[in-house]
């Protein structure tokens, strides 16, 4: 059995939806938007320690 908590309250997976999340967890793949995210919030984390502050730029995003 799986059980994600937080203060507004819970979640709990049993059976199959339990294995199912445990290997997805285990064995998993980041997204390329995962990934890109990440490397984006590590920036900033690196701005923020520097300076005390961080500085966003906001674009229009790309028309498809």
């Amino acid at each position: 059995m799986s059980i994600t908590s937080n203060a507004f309250g819970r979640v709990t997976l049993t059976g199959q939806d339990a294995k199912e999340f445990k290997s997805q967890v285990r064995r998993g793949r980041a997204s390329t938007a995962s990934r890109h995210a990440v490397s984006e919030g590590v920036k900033l984390a690196k701005q923020l320690g520097k300076r005390g502050s961080v500085t966003i730029k906001l674009t229009k995003p790309a028309s498809r």
